[in-house]
């Protein structure tokens, strides 16, 4: 069975409660869960939290790389959402929240200051692996446990768990689906996210994988897009005027999925196969035009389960070294029943129903 088919077989497992709007519908998935530990023990793939435990309410401190795109938004609030939550609960005093504006070395300052300021756990969604290393470092020596969400640091020992989708299966089935799509002959390009973000580089080394071994297909070039739409366009646009035959277009986000689908629209052309994620204006580009398209979602509800596992960690209990957020998958058969019209283009989709409703009200009504 291919990996796009077992990702498939997978996610359809997976009950997806519909929020039925006026004019559409959209999922309603349930908050992640983590799976707690027997008492007593630490199982395999667990981390004993026991040295980091101790009393409430605690300091939570988040240092992420930015909001520089809809996904990123949409992640954040669903760390606000769940510290809000443990803050209702009393669970959490302080919530101290940097941006990086995508500059590594800013970050590393915004950590030192995050730790003199107080950090009881330290969320780090990291703006470049291996440049935000050390601040990973500097405050597992501190004595402050590191849980890095979405991207993560280059040596694990210097964070205590890692939440994030899974990258490699989501770049995988993208290109099988680009494979299976052309017959396994054709042209293809390659849209990516930021250069030495860990999951542009994952998505594209685990795509570049299927790509090699099928002998018919024929990498025409590949760009870092920046996960935007405009770079997204820009750079099909040029590609559609340098190559005169391109028959996919493997992108690994609905970001620059969406400038890449109006680059040919803007070019009178017809889309090739094409894919993305759960970005609302790849989703609206698709059910209009009538693509061939394919969107796992890289799940920002993983921010929820950052705070759920960083509050487990302050508590002493074993949590898992490496979380991953199943996927809510959009294909051409199951599109129109996910597709909500009323959300606006910069809506991610995948989401909890609370926060989805929360940013876009208007959505549900």
């Amino acid at each position: 069975m291919s990996g796009l088919k077992r990702l498939l077989f997978v996610c359809s497992l997976v009950v997806l409660a519909l929020i039925v709007g006026a004019c559409g519908t959209t999922p309603a998935t349930e908050a992640p869960v983590v799976t707690e530990a027997p008492s007593g023990t630490v199982p395999e793939g667990y981390v004993d939290t026991s040295a980091y435990a101790k009393d409430g309410p605690y300091d939570v401190c988040f240092s992420n790389a930015s909001v520089s795109n809809s996904w990123r938004v949409m992640m954040v609030a669903h760390v606000d959402y769940g510290v809000k939550e443990a803050q209702a609960a009393g669970l959490v005093d302080n919530y101290r929240y940097t941006d990086a504006n995508d500059d590594p070395a800013k970050q590393i300052g915004d950590v030192e200051d995050l730790l003199t300021q107080g950090c009881d756990v330290l969320i780090l969604s990291a703006a470049a692996s291996d440049v935000v290393d050390p601040a990973g470092q500097a405050a597992m020596e501190a004595g402050v446990p590191v849980v890095t969400l979405d991207r993560d640091v280059a040596d694990p020992a210097h964070r205590l768990a890692y939440v994030e989708g899974d990258n490699c299966a989501m770049g995988r089935s993208q290109a099988e689906f680009i494979v299976e799509a052309l017959g396994g002959q054709g042209n293809v390009v390659e849209l990516s996210g930021i250069a030495g973000a860990s999951p542009a580089e994952e998505r594209l080394r685990c795509a570049n994988e299927v790509f090699a071994a099928a002998p018919g297909i024929t990498i025409l070039e590949q760009a870092y897009a920046n996960w935007s739409p405009t770079e997204g366009q820009a750079i099909m646009a040029n590609w559609i005027t340098k190559y005169p035959k391109i028959d996919g277009v493997w992108s690994d986000a609905g970001l620059q999925g969406a400038g890449a689908i109006q680059a040919y629209l803007d070019a009178g052309l017809p889309v090739p196969p094409i894919t993305g994620e759960d970005f609302q204006m790849f989703w609206r580009l698709w059910v209009e035009n009538d693509l061939n398209a394919f969107a796992p979602s890289f799940s920002s509800r993983q921010g929820y389960l950052a705070v759920q596992i960083a509050l487990q960690v302050l508590k002493g209990e074993p949590v898992p070294e490496h979380s991953l957020i199943d996927p809510l998958v959009a294909t051409n058969d199951n599109i129109a029943e996910l597709y909500n019209p009323k959300l606006p283009d910069e809506a991610i989709v995948d989401a909890l129903p609370e926060v989805l409703q929360e940013m876009y009200p208007d959505a549900f009504k």
